[in-house]
């Protein structure tokens, strides 16, 4: 695997590529990186003549400053499982060399009125955040695939829509949400749940569970109730929202309708934990 912090000899390496005709796939993430990263990885490897993946906490599509400071680093772990999974590049830059001098942060409120639901709507300015550095890196890499992965299913929205308007020339794909035996979405965070947090949360997708098995035109709002209570009555959960909503623009649903997701986040402990279920 070939490893890189600055962006001029990545480019120079890329491009050389490009002229042997070979079709570059590319996995953006955050490092800490498990099977559910992985799964990418394969997805690209399958689809892709080479794939490149990119490790980048990036600060400013953080609104806790506490989360940013605890996320999971373990980027020697992380080099391990991608020599292992056949990637090809690392690109791995500095805060500096991402940002440069003249950095400014973008706007995603023009990427549509979802961008202020849901997680918009509990992390005022992370999609700003998710629009800035994901557009970089799309110019940095200059890929012809990008791979994302359902969990963040909002945000497969928001990058749909940026490559829509800046880069058509990019397919996008998004990818099954990967999960541990109990049903819990695999997320870098869960290594911060203790034994009895870490019970709990598979009740996320219990409830989202609960939700499909009962989702009929004469059952549906009972069961979105019923799901709600599940995770209420948890002393170890603390519900942000759960709603089923249109998949294409996340608009709250206030009659049954077959095209439908449902999509929840919720406190275990100190972790915030996400994740979606399609309904149809």
């Amino acid at each position: 695997m070939n490893l890189y912090q600055d962006i001029k000899p990545l480019q120079s390496h890329l491009q050389a590529k490009r002229r042997q005709n070979l079709r570059i796939g590319f996995v953006p993430t955050m490092g800490a990186l498990h099977a559910g990263h992985l799964s990418l990885i394969d997805a690209a490897k399958e689809k892709c003549d080479i794939v490149a993946c990119s490790i980048f906490v990036n600060p400013t599509q953080f609104n806790n400053l506490l989360d940013l400071e605890l996320y999971p680093r373990n980027i020697e772990n992380d080099i391990r499982l991608l020599v292992q999974s056949g990637c090809y590049i690392l690109f791995h830059p500095t805060i500096e060399e991402m940002y440069g001098s003249d950095f400014h942060k973008d706007s995603a409120a023009v990427y549509g009125p979802y961008i202020n639901l849901l997680e918009g709507a509990h992390r005022p300015g992370h999609f700003d955040g998710v629009i800035t550095i994901v557009k970089r890196l799309f110019e940095i890499i200059e890929p012809d695939e990008v791979f994302f992965g359902q969990k963040d299913y909002q945000q497969c929205l928001v990058i749909k829509t940026l490559l829509e308007r800046n880069f058509t020339n990019i397919v996008f794909n998004r990818c099954a949400i990967k999960r541990e035996t109990d049903g819990l979405a695999m997320s870098s965070r869960n290594v911060k749940l203790n034994k009895e947090e870490r019970i709990a949360a598979s009740l996320l997708i219990q409830a989202l569970n609960h939700i499909k098995a009962n989702w009929n035109a004469e059952t549906w709002e009972t069961s979105i109730a019923e799901a709600k209570k599940m995770i209420a009555h948890n002393k170890h959960l603390q519900l942000e929202y759960l709603c089923v909503t249109d998949p294409d623009n996340l608009t709250e649903l206030s009659a049954f309708n077959m095209n439908a997701i449902a999509l929840i986040a919720a406190y275990c402990g100190q972790t915030r934990l996400i994740d979606n279920l399609l309904l149809n």
